[in-house]
């Protein structure tokens, strides 16, 4: 990795090798072998650094690693747990206070069992401990963590996912609702407010009870804001198993040659955006859906077998969402969520840049063609009203950066 300063300086330079099994397992996990899925894993934790989370590899035993990277000053370390029973650990970086990483850590004692413990783990950025490790054991149900949130008014922060049935098996099992945790930096939860799918957000959505919206699918839970009148305000992304023609012909094929196929009768399409607003106690009070072109994000044969929330962690996972990030002012007065499209218009086809924008009142939506003879194009956050234009030419060599204004 390295690190370079707002004026292009080349400030620190860090190697970080690992071992020939880490690395077979890391091919297991196809965009933490490209440059592009490598940086997916690295985020940023304020202006003290940079960490990331990687698979590990120790024997039989599979668990992660999480490696700090200093800004200020050169300053690197590596966490692995060495206290866990558990031989099987799969972690998803969450989030950062001004102190912690937080860390979702899927827990299973054998490779194959279907019996998998959810677990909140706090790893403190300057002491290089591990803070707490919740299992939710007390709680009345399972909760599965998707994004975190500092409090406005205070040092806790928020914490939202899907909640379960507590003796669910979420390997199969489909929630019942969006949970909203308060906890402290110790680890202690404060409040909890539960927002079930045949309950609440039926009131908004044309919802199952188990979570699946008409014309949507499931929801991803991708990022949420705390904005200045109190609210609070999440974002999501739909996706859903679809009948797969071509897979189902080469399963057809496949069996009547007597071979296998790695192609699924069905696929997995990312769907729509959805946009929800919470009240000060995080009882849900609305929820829009904002459409976007259905596109397929992978037709192998985990399709047909995975369940609903593992179906969500692997797409996160490959990068297949199509969310992109969420920017804003710094009292979050005004806001975007920003994802990416690609249209089939009679008078445009080709990548778009949306945003869904709220301006302290209501919410508006707004388009940019993304019209470019680059060999890639890459959007980032950039300062309030504004994004990060990257190009690249592979041909010349060159890459480009403008600042582009986003109403």
């Amino acid at each position: 990795m390295k690190v370079y300063s707002l004026e292009g300086k080349l400030l620190h330079t860090y190697n970080n090798e690992y071992t020939r099994k880490t690395e077979e397992l890391m091919q297991i996990y196809l965009t933490l072998h490209t440059d592009e899925g490598t940086n997916q894993n690295v985020f940023d934790v304020g202006t003290k650094g940079y960490v990331s989370v990687m698979p590990v590899r120790d024997g039989k035993d599979r668990t992660y690693e999480v490696d700090f990277f200093g800004s200020e000053k050169k300053k690197f370390w590596k966490y692995i747990p060495s206290d866990d029973e558990s031989r099987f650990a799969f972690a998803e970086y969450l989030g950062n206070t001004d102190s912690l990483i937080i860390l979702q850590v899927m827990k299973r004692k054998r490779l194959m069992s279907q019996k998998i413990s959810s677990h909140i783990v706090g790893i403190n950025f300057v002491t290089k401990k591990k803070i707490f490790d919740l299992d939710g054991d007390e709680d009345e149900f399972l909760l599965l963590p998707a994004s975190i949130r500092k409090e406005k008014s205070s040092g806790n922060f928020i914490i939202a996912g899907t909640y379960f049935a507590k003796d669910a098996n979420v390997g199969k099992d489909a929630s019942k609702g969006l949970a909203i945790y308060v906890m402290n930096t110790k680890g202690e939860v404060l409040s909890k407010a539960y927002n079930s799918w045949e309950k609440d957000f039926s009131k908004y959505l044309h919802t199952s009870s188990k979570g699946k919206i008409d014309n949507v699918g499931y929801l991803f839970i991708h990022n949420m804001i705390q904005a200045a009148n109190g609210k609070l305000y999440v974002v999501g992304e739909g996706y859903k198993r679809q009948a797969s023609a071509g897979g189902i012909a080469l399963k057809v094929l496949s069996t009547a040659a007597g071979a296998s196929s790695s192609v699924g009768a069905t696929k997995i399409v990312v769907t729509d955006m959805v946009v929800m607003t919470f009240d000060e106690k995080f009882k849900v009070t609305d929820a829009k859906i904002y459409d976007k072109t259905n596109n397929t994000a992978t037709n192998n044969a985990i399709s047909d077998f995975m369940s609903q929330h593992l179906i969500a962690m692997y797409l996160k996972g490959i990068g297949a969402f199509d969310y992109d990030f969420t920017t804003g002012d710094e009292d979050n007065d005004n806001f975007s969520f920003c994802f990416s499209d690609y249209v089939r218009d009679a008078d445009y086809k080709g990548q778009t840049f949306n945003t869904i924008r709220f301006n302290g009142t209501k919410f508006t939506q707004d388009k940019m063609q993304m019209k470019s003879k680059a060999s890639k194009l890459k959007i980032f956050p950039a300062k309030s009203g504004s994004v990060m234009i990257l190009e690249y030419f592979k041909k010349d060599k060159r890459i480009d950066i403008r600042l582009e204004k986003i109403s």
